[in-house]
């Protein structure tokens, strides 16, 4: 309708007219057209390598693009897919019958048999190990294995019912142009080849026989280990893979080490030289010839020497000869050093062996013109590893005839290595830097031109990371592209930019010593429009940080926490926030970056965002540094890193900046936020801490580190024992006591950091305490967490005794109003002891204090040392004390409830009575907490009991064998009005007891018992035969006093006083 009323109103007169302009309208708009496209063509071009409309303030523009990958040492999960050849086989056990006959065969089970294909990923380049239910890594060893295949024999690894895997692994690394593996095609006869895909194939010992896995018909867990750092996911060598400075920097594997300062003087370096000859061909002995060469013994090395001279030399008629020559190392070099070894030989080389260093540095062969040949190998090895070589050659040089000389030779030289780091032999990461520039550019990730990056600035970060020691490992699924650089960036602390003048992707480290002083901006106050400024971390200061990674080595995720101790002290709390570090492989990596997070949390920091007209701030880019002058807020400028700029439109030329000050990652926190100075008094300097370290029962070490794991220890050697600690606080600001221990009798070896010892409760004891008290007065209570019923305190010193003297209490309760103790006595492997008024005691259970996991034996001179940390400072380590290491994990219980004649301590013991010792054991393996007075009669197997009686260091009477819990003493070894000592102790397996139970009492010739009574006539009493009694009567007596040897009779009026003395 509304075109009809157009044209009811249409001038027709206007017709011609309007034609030539409607052609001309049309020309003209084609024109246009094309004119657009050709513009949009060209900014296309123009813009090609350019940050797109997203990318204007520096960004990564997300592309939504995702990818999976295999980078580093990762452990991995794979992905079964394909089972064939499946099948089960009977266990059968024969039963019954009489001498062999008539036995019949029962199926007490069924193993379970198949082949199935297991894809990893990517490419890979090494193949470590695979470890099936978590019982142990089987490794693959390319000197003994094939390459590309893993036998496996392990017919009883989950238990002798349980079965385990026998078979072989084929190892298929994704080669870019791999064949068919031969055992999956016979399942599937199209199976691809699978380029670039990593996979496995679990067969028998054949091709067609199947792979078995166990006694159960569910297949076990398995978890690999495999290596990609220094190829590309398409096979390509990795980018900027090796310098001469830093070899493998695209990979870091490095064990960080406290190396030792000088390599050890007087090492003896010997080389045997053997040659063999005669004619092997038909299969008959060879015999040998022995040349012993020179030997070198007390050479110095203090930084480098040259041991020369070691050769030998045979001619003989023949041509099969042989010269093995051998080089090893006699005695023990300290530190860490580098060694290397030049071989000379004529002949062909036939074989070669040694040991494998931490890391070979090269290995390389030569000939010179006299056809003599060289092998040098040079490499880092550790103290006490052994340096071994042997070298092997044949078919020696003709001399004249049928004569034949052959030679062997070797020089070592030794070299002090310096550095802080040692290389590792596995577990390889690979570099972050590396990884971030393969997303990037590899085709299954953002696939950006390699032109688009910038490699003097990745090389550059590449080198600082590897310096670091910061590699990454992962194994992920699907991952956005633009979340895991990120992901990668937050590790290492680091930003990705593009650069707005060049359009390339650049790395910034967020490092002091990043950008040189040129490369800061600056900005004057009179440049800047406008500013809005916040303070950073100024609400709730975060000072603790909670910190997960996965611990490569115990194939788990682990944590621990660092802590900023000044704000914590300050605020008189801990707020704590978590961070995970996924992908570092190792605490010392996450241990680094939180520390450097933590910095950041918590200190308080300027951000914000300010406005400029100024021309030069659009040249600026993100991450750079740009010095801030604002007068109203700081004096002087403060250094900040520029976090986002919007350029504006085309309106308003104004660019806006966003900003967060720069806090140090070293040297002193930046003091621009002012604050009140505190009225509170200065910290007080570290003080030492009172408390005590010594060797952890069995008991203690079985709940920080389990049963299982402690008697497998004491399986392969009983004489093992760890150290606990306990220690009471010092001062108000005391963090906690850094425990340090070392074995004297090696002082190359250092003093090691066990760890941290916590705070416990503690008190004294205010009065004499017996071995039997029960109830205890108690002062100077330190509170740090409350004593509970069932609580272990300890009691004791190292100072008391031949190796000290500790006994284990068990609370009971505690009466704060009457400050009265109540507790059970002599628990675990400890016997009741007397202590005297003001003695210490410590909370001790398990989770007290600090568990050290360092490892000491019986017979080494382990010592102590406790260091007070405020903070502001910790104590100085100037003294240290003994721990005295007796195997005290292995041994029997000492025995409890111990009567002499059923009386716990006697002071007298008459000599004309046996002495009746009974006793009940108790049982360390029962992971009970018994006292000595309530324990019930649980020996260990095999626990006997021994005693041993003296007088005046003079053994009278001694047993040891004693099965049940009673002894008897004759009275006959008794002496007369003399001190006794009785011991008594368990014994098990040739182990003491820890404690022994030690009374001293006096053996007395008399005792009178003496009841005198009188009825007015006469006196009576009774005392022994040989007492020599003197009797006074009163003059009032009415009858004599007689007395026979036995007894005293006579007569006195009633109310009259008797004194009857008596001499033995």
């Amino acid at each position: 309708m509304n075109i009809e009323v157009i044209l009811a109103n249409y001038d027709f007169s206007q017709v011609e007219t309007t034609k030539s302009i409607v052609w001309m309208a049309v020309a003209a708009v084609v024109a246009l057209v094309f004119s657009v496209y050709s513009y949009i063509q060209m900014r296309k071009m123009q813009k090609k390598n350019r940050p797109k409309a997203s990318q204007i303030d520096g960004t990564i523009a997300d592309e939504g693009v995702s990818f999976c990958d295999i980078a580093g040492s990762p452990h991995i999960h794979p992905n079964i897919t394909d089972l064939w050849n499946k099948k089960s086989e009977a266990i059968k056990q024969k039963s019954g019958g009489f001498l062999g006959i008539g036995k019949s065969s029962q199926v007490t089970g069924y193993r379970y048999y198949t082949s199935f294909a297991a894809f990893i990923g990517n490419r890979i380049e090494k193949f470590i190990a695979i470890n099936f239910d978590n019982r142990g890594w089987i490794i693959h060893d390319p000197e003994k294995h094939p390459s590309n295949m893993l036998p496996v024999n392990k017919p009883s690894l989950f238990g002798q019912d349980a079965g385990g895997v026998v078979g072989n692994i084929d190892i298929e690394f994704g080669y870019p142009q791999p064949q068919q593996n031969l055992a999956y095609k016979q399942h599937f006869d199209l199976v691809s080849a699978y380029p670039y895909q990593s996979y496995l194939v679990f067969r028998g010992n054949t091709i067609d026989q199947p792979f078995y896995f166990g006694n159960s018909n569910y297949m076990k867990e398995m978890l690999l280990w495999v290596k990609r750092t220094r190829v590309r996911n398409d096979g390509r060598e990795q980018w900027y893979a090796s310098t001469e400075a830093r070899p493998w920097v695209c990979e870091i594997g490095r064990t960080y080490v406290v190396n030792s300062q000088d390599v050890k003087t007087k090492v003896t370096i010997g080389s045997t030289v053997l040659f063999r000859h005669g004619v092997a061909t038909n299969g008959s002995q060879i015999s040998e010839k022995d040349s012993s060469a020179i030997t070198s013994s007390g050479e110095d090395f203090l930084s480098s020497s040259l041991i020369t001279g070691l050769t030998g030399a045979q001619t003989g008629v023949g041509t099969e000869r042989v010269a093995e020559l051998s080089l090893y190392k006699s005695s023990v070099i300290s530190g860490y050093f580098i060694v290397e070894m030049l071989f000379t030989y004529n002949g062909l080389q036939t074989s070669q062996l040694y040991e494998q260093p931490i890391l070979v540095y090269s290995d390389t062969t030569y000939k010179d013109g006299d056809g003599r040949h060289y092998r040098k190998i040079v490499g880092l090895f550790n103290d006490g590893m052994d340096i071994f070589m042997r070298q092997s050659s044949k078919n020696p040089e003709l001399i004249t005839g049928q004569t034949y000389s052959i030679i062997a030779g070797v020089s070592v030289k030794f070299t002090k290595y310096n550095n802080s780091w040692v290389f590792s032999s596995t577990g390889h990461d690979i570099n972050p830097i590396h990884k971030i520039r393969e997303i990037l550019t590899d085709d299954t990730a953002m696939a950006k031109p390699e032109v688009d990056v910038n490699d003097i600035n990745f090389m550059k970060a590449a080198n600082r990371i590897w310096d670091e020691g910061l590699g990454i490992s992962w194994a992920i699924d699907e991952k956005s592209c633009i979340d895991a650089i990120e992901e990668l960036c937050y590790h290492i602390e680091a930003g990705i930019r593009v650069n707005r003048q060049t359009g390339l992707y650049e790395m910034v480290l967020f490092r002091d010593d990043w950008f040189g002083e040129d490369d800061i901006h600056a900005i004057a106050e009179n440049k800047i429009k406008d500013l809005s400024l916040e303070v950073m971390n100024s609400d709730d200061i975060v000072n603790q940080l909670n910190v997960t990674y996965y611990d490569r080595q115990r194939i788990k995720n682990s944590t621990f926490s660092v802590y900023e101790n000044g704000s914590i002290l300050t605020m008189g709390k801990a707020n704590a926030e978590s961070i995970d570090f996924p992908y570092f492989m190792n605490m010392r990596n996450a241990e680094i970056v939180a520390n450097w997070k933590l910095k950041q949390y918590s200190t308080p920091a300027w951000k914000g965002t300010f406005t400029t007209g100024w021309r030069e701030a659009r040249k600026w880019n993100r991450y750079d540094l740009v010095e801030i002058t604002w007068s109203k807020k700081w004096q002087g400028t403060i250094l900040a890193r520029i976090m986002k700029i919007d350029l504006g439109n085309g309106l308003n030329n104004e660019v806006m900046i966003d900003f967060e000050e720069v806090v140090p990652y070293s040297g002193e926190m930046n003091t621009s936020i002012v604050v009140d100075d505190s009225t509170e008094e200065k910290a007080e300097p570290a003080k030492p801490a009172i408390g005590e370290t010594f060797e952890a029962p069995y008991y203690i070490a079985i709940q920080n580190i389990g049963q299982r794991k402690i008697d497998e220890e004491l399986a392969h050697n009983p004489d093992v024992g760890f150290t606990f600690s306990t220690y009471r606080r010092p001062q108000w600001n005391a963090l906690y006591a850094e425990i340090t221990t070392a074995n004297v009798d090696k002082p190359e070896d250092g003093w090691i950091i066990d760890g941290n010892a916590e705070f416990v409760t503690s008190g004294q004891f205010d009065q004499l305490v017996s071995r039997t008290a029960t109830q205890i007065t108690v002062k100077n209570l330190q509170i740090e967490d409350y004593l509970n019923p069932n609580d272990l305190i300890v009691v004791g010193t190292w100072l008391s005794g031949e190796f000290g003297s500790y006994e284990f209490m068990i609370v009971e309760s505690l009466d704060i109003e009457t400050s009265i103790l109540t507790v059970k006595r002599g628990a675990l492997d400890t016997i009741p002891r007397g202590w005297d008024n003001g003695m210490y005691f410590f909370r001790s259970n398990p989770d007290d204090g600090l568990f050290s996991l360092t490892e000491y034996s019986a017979d080494q001179n382990v010592r102590e040392s406790a260091l007070t940390v405020t903070p502001s400072s910790k104590l100085e380590h100037l003294g240290s004390a003994p721990v005295y290491m007796r195997s005290r994990a292995i041994r029997p219980y000492p025995p409890a409830n111990v009567k002499i004649n059923n009386v716990y301590y006697p002071e007298t013991i008459i000599t004309t009575n046996n002495i009746v010792l009974t006793w009940l054991g108790r049982n360390r393996l029962t992971n009970q907490v018994i006292d000595f007075y309530d324990a019930s009669d649980d020996a260990e197997l095999n626990t006997t009991y021994s005693y041993e009686l003296s007088s005046e260091n003079v053994v009278l009477d001694s047993a040891s064998g004693i099965v049940g819990n009673t002894a008897t003493i004759l009275s006959s070894v008794l002496i007369p009005n003399k001190p006794h000592t009785l011991k008594l102790w368990s014994v098990r397996d040739g182990y003491d007891s820890y404690q022994v139970f030690e009374h001293s009492f006096f053996a007395e010739s008399a005792s009178l018992i003496l009841t005198a009574t009188t009825d007015g006539s006469s006196v009576t009493g009774n005392t022994v035969p040989v007492a020599d009694i003197t009797v006074n009567v009163d003059e009032a007596l009415r009858a004599n006093m007689q007395f026979d040897g036995s007894s005293i009779s006579g007569k006195s009026v009633a109310g009259a006083t008797i004194t009857i003395e008596i001499q033995e």
